[in-house]
């Protein structure tokens, strides 16, 4: 089991032999499918880009995640992942990376896969999810690929991490399959718009916010052991709400599960004036976590790597932020307008002692 609290040294990645393609090949496309040479770039100013793109498009390639690894990575979910861990490195950096990727792809299974399934059948995704993570199931040679990455993630993340945080892990893991089933066949296949009542009790689960928190401690070498302490709960829900309601308004007109489109049809308001609350409260919510990300931050009686833990939140909300405004993964032009996400004032730069 890894020692979590202190820094690792950096690795080469995988060996050569498992890798599908050559780095210079995989950014070569994908910098033709995005259009620019930006992930090039940052390849130079980073040495860690290299080993973490080639180790993400080899677990795509060998789970049969992606039919072209490097036109899904062209997303940025490298760069993203680089941005908001900024002194992470080495295979902790790479698991956690990896629980980024596979949950964004499970949650386009729900969102466009299964987008015309059965209750049944998104029931039965669902619960073969929980089964694997679990450790109840091995997946068989016709289950879905994400089932198969999912079984290698979680041997993985058992072979490095202690006990109980794997247990709080698969926790919010389960709660995050449940809400993501749920929206779909209560909200996005009827094209139903959530009362506020029923988009506040979903949301934060369905946003899987504190699955990143804890991607954060896995990257960052910073495993709270203050995770209930009622300050670090507030600091997570904030975490939590700002990174929604970034994604919220980032969504495609479409999408009826999102903070404006609750605004608008329930309390009957053009669509620029709920656009427009949903932004004030992003803006005020970033205040507020800097408020809360500050006094974990000073806090003497939380332990060090609490306190490092919320500077690397802050890391990831700003690199979210940076990252939701340019990311193809979005409509063209849906976060490009000024102010529409923010990324607040940075939390303390000093280093917790």
């Amino acid at each position: 089991m890894a020692d979590l609290t202190v820094p690792p040294q950096p690795t080469t990645g995988l060996p050569p032999t498992d890798r599908p393609h050559t780095h210079d090949q995989l950014h070569e496309r994908a910098c033709i499918t995005c259009g620019s040479s930006l992930p090039l770039l940052r390849a130079v100013t980073d040495h860690r880009h290299t080993d973490l793109y080639v180790g993400v498009a080899t677990f795509l390639t060998q789970y049969g995640l992606r039919p072209d690894p490097a036109a899904y990575l062209a997303h940025g979910y490298v760069d993203l992942c680089l941005a908001a861990w900024p002194s992470a490195c080495g295979a902790e950096l790479d698991l956690a990376t990896r629980w980024a990727v596979w949950t964004w792809i499970v949650d386009d299974v729900f969102d466009t896969e299964m987008l015309g399934a059965s209750r049944q059948l998104v029931g039965e995704f669902a619960l073969s999810l929980l089964l694997v993570a679990g450790g109840t199931a091995r997946p068989g040679p016709g289950d879905h690929p994400t089932l198969h990455a999912l079984a290698a993630l979680v041997a993985d993340t058992r072979a490095m991490v202690p006990e109980f945080w794997w247990q709080r892990y698969l926790t919010h893991l389960e709660e995050w399959v449940h809400a993501a089933s749920a929206k779909l066949v209560d909200f996005v296949q009827p094209q139903r718009t959530p009362t506020l009542r029923e988009y506040l009790l979903l949301r934060p689960a369905d946003g899987g916010m504190v699955l990143a928190a804890m991607w954060c401690e896995l990257a960052g070498r910073c495993v709270t052991p203050d995770w209930h302490d009622a300050l670090v709960q507030s600091l997570l829900r904030s975490f939590s709400t700002v990174g929604c309601l970034t994604n919220d308004l980032a969504a495609a007109d479409s999408d009826t599960f999102t903070a404006s489109r609750a605004l608008r049809v329930g309390q009957g308001m053009p669509d620029a004036e709920a656009r427009g609350k949903a932004r004030g409260l992003l803006e005020a919510e970033e205040r507020r976590f800097w408020w809360l990300c500050t006094a974990v931050r000073d806090d003497a009686e939380l332990d060090t790597a609490t306190r490092r833990f919320a500077h690397v939140l802050d890391d990831f909300r700003h690199a979210l932020a940076d990252w939701t405004r340019t990311s193809s993964r979005y409509v063209p032009g849906s976060v490009g307008s000024e102010s529409a996400v923010t990324q607040g004032e940075r939390c303390p730069a000093t280093s917790p002692s």
